[in-house]
């Protein structure tokens, strides 16, 4: 489980958190240098009151998780989102590996202490570092637990709300509990099953980042010896 530390945003104050919207634009527009809510689902349920044990019990929580990705970024005022389609690796000890090949090759790597981009000529740079971005391991664990649905370490940094559906599906909306993080977030919703398999993000400049992770697999359950090596 990825872990955030209540009232990091507000600690840190506003710079980390608004590197954090940033960070999202790197793993959104990398590319660049919907499982619908279901209409019988069941009224939603406020976090500490139950509801939260129903997205967490129906999650999955494998070790390692593959699978394919399509995002979209909407600017406002502009008609066209712009679109990249890529593949991923989460191991949820390390961190994300986030491989865009469409519409041309970059990768980017975030773990708790750091955020590096790969180009397509091999060269690397290291973008966010922990060690001289106060805040950043915790703005880099919450972009992890989006990722992986971890339910427990969101409910630290935001009001969650679910809706619940008979057949597994269910939906998370997040709002920010912390003025620094209400700056740049109006709301994140995730949406799936037994993992997560959208996530969209409304900024509050009016932004609109959409998440879709497709085939997804969980075996073989422990990482490759090339996987692991990514994050060392």
């Amino acid at each position: 489980m990825f872990r955030i530390a209540p009232g990091a945003a507000g600690a840190v104050g506003d710079r980390p958190v608004r590197r954090l919207s940033w960070v999202l634009a790197v793993l959104a527009l990398a590319a660049f240098s919907p499982v619908p809510a279901p209409a019988h689902a069941q009224a939603s349920a406020p976090a500490g009151q139950g509801g939260n044990a129903g997205v967490r019990e129906r999650l999955a929580q494998p070790a390692v998780l593959r699978g394919t990705f399509e995002q979209r970024k909407q600017l406002k005022g502009f008609r066209n989102p712009l679109v990249s389609r890529g593949d991923f690796l989460l191991l949820r000890e390390r961190g994300v590996a986030w491989d865009t090949t469409e519409p041309f090759a970059s990768s980017t790597l975030l773990t708790r202490e750091r955020l590096l981009t790969r180009l397509p000529d091999g060269s690397q740079r290291v973008v966010l570092d922990a060690a001289t971005s106060p805040g950043m391991a915790a703005v880099n664990s919450l972009l992890m637990a989006l990722v992986a649905g971890d339910v427990d370490a969101l409910a630290t940094q935001f009001h969650t709300e679910e809706i619940l559906s008979p057949d597994g599906r269910w939906m998370l909306r997040l709002q920010p509990k912390e003025a620094a993080l209400a700056r740049v977030f109006r709301r994140i919703t995730l949406r799936g099953d037994r993992f997560v398999r959208e996530v969209e993000i409304e900024e509050a400049a009016g932004d609109l980042t959409s998440l879709r992770f497709l085939t997804l697999v969980d075996q073989p359950a422990a990482p490759t010896a090339a996987e692991a090596a990514r994050f060392d």
